[in-house]
């Protein structure tokens, strides 16, 4: 990271911080990242553990309930889930490439300058 994208760090969370880090941990994936820019632009300790909390109760609470309801009709259930095993997998690998490609082509566009 440059200086560049420190300094957009520390003013985005010094504006958006809060509600970035609560609606970050309600999102799959994205919750998985968030406390690095979090940490990068030194967010409070103490604001960003009641954020993740608040932020990451819904989702756990959600997905416990929808396991429960799901495992009282697994055997009815199973078989279409692995219907979408293959679509599962095509999204993961395109985003994967998409991913690999910009940020290869932004290391070809800046080695170039």
């Amino acid at each position: 990271m440059g200086r560049r994208e420190l300094d957009w760090a520390d003013r985005f969370f010094l504006r958006w911080g809060d509600m970035a880090v609560f609606i970050a941990r309600l999102l799959p994936v994205i919750r998985t990242f968030i406390a690095l820019p979090a940490g990068v632009a030194r967010m409070p300790r103490g604001k960003f553990h009641i954020y993740t909390f608040l932020g990451s109760w819904p989702w756990c609470f959600a997905l416990a309930y929808f396991g429960m309801k799901l495992g009282e009709n697994w055997r009815s259930l199973g078989k279409y889930f692995h219907k979408f095993d293959a679509v599962i997998g095509a999204f993961l690998l395109a985003g994967i490439v998409w991913f690999l490609w910009s940020h290869w082509r932004n290391r070809l566009e800046s080695a170039e300058k």
